[in-house]
């Protein structure tokens, strides 16, 4: 019921053009999301080109954003279980690439596990519109717009790649832009959008049972929400260095970071998946205010 021709036909139309969607489809992986999020997070207003225009508090909005986008995805993709187009394991014109980066291609351009929502879609609508909405530099309407484009940019990438329905795509995007909308506007702090992304975690509990990246969202959800009852108040008091945030930054990706990729990549045991997860979940959080403590002594 899903497939209505519009992946097909957009594959056919592009032919070798379809190539550097394999790129521009990063734009919308959770790697990407988490290392853009985490820079602004950790660097707050030392951020480069940025500055003033964002504040930790909004940047840990957006923090909670992203954690409640995996919380989202881990529970709806196992929950309708739905496949992927058949051809979503084949790079698209992959003669086309050299024999030396055809693995890399492959890895880029293809798709696996369930297919609906659009993972892709879903996280861009609320990464890049909790982003448009926290960075205030320029106008508002030109922040959303510059966040709409990329929404569209990364959705197309999936169906010309033939790794998501057009449906799919629809579905995740809406879905994405009814929960920033909730967090934005009604929600609109920290604590509380943190709160909502455990709370969708342990949900997912519920419907989905103890699947291993589940139970590892759950517990990077768990993980910053605590750390942000214990340390928010601190973390908003901070004064944002560059080297402070550069210390952050390598604090994030040298625990955090291997943390939950080893979570995802190797899908360990419940205890483990959980530990991984709380220890990602923390260390993220908590991050700025170990930079800054030891950026302040090394002063």
């Amino acid at each position: 019921m899903r497939a209505i021709g519009v992946t097909e036909w957009l594959g056919e139309a592009l032919g070798p053009a379809v190539v550097p969607f394999a790129v521009v489809t990063q734009l919308g992986d959770l790697w990407f999301l988490t290392v853009v999020v985490g820079l602004l997070y950790w660097f707050g207003r030392s951020t480069p080109q940025v500055g003033a225009g964002v504040d930790r508090e909004r940047a840990a909005t957006v923090v909670a954003l992203l954690f409640g986008t995996v919380a989202l995805l881990t529970t709806l993709k196992p929950l309708f279980g739905l496949a992927r187009p058949p051809d979503a394991g084949v790079a698209p014109q992959a003669a086309l690439v050299p024999a030396a980066l055809e693995g890399v291609y492959a890895w880029l351009a293809t798709g696996d596990g369930f297919g609906f929502p659009s993972g892709h879609a879903l996280g861009t609508t609320v990464v890049f519109g909790g982003l448009a909405w926290a960075v205030r530099v320029g106008p508002l309407r030109r922040r959303a717009a510059l966040a709409a484009g990329l929404v569209a940019l990364v959705s197309l990438s999936r169906l010309a790649l033939g790794v998501h329905y057009l449906v799919d795509v629809l579905a995740g995007a809406g879905l994405g832009l009814a929960y920033l909308l909730v967090v934005v506007g009604v929600l609109g702090t920290p604590r509380r959008a943190f709160g909502l992304a455990t709370a969708v975690a342990l949900l997912g509990l519920t419907v989905v049972g103890l699947h291993p990246e589940l139970v590892a969202t759950v517990g990077l959800c768990v993980g910053g929400t605590a750390a942000w009852l214990i340390a928010g108040d601190r973390l908003l008091a901070l004064s944002d260095t560059r080297r402070g945030g550069v210390l952050a930054t390598l604090l994030g990706l040298a625990v955090a970071g291997p943390a939950l990729a080893v979570t995802g990549l190797l899908a360990p045991s419940v205890p483990l998946a959980l530990a991984g997860g709380l220890v990602g979940g923390v260390v993220t959080v908590a991050a700025p205010l170990v930079g800054h403590d030891v950026d302040k002594k090394g002063a």
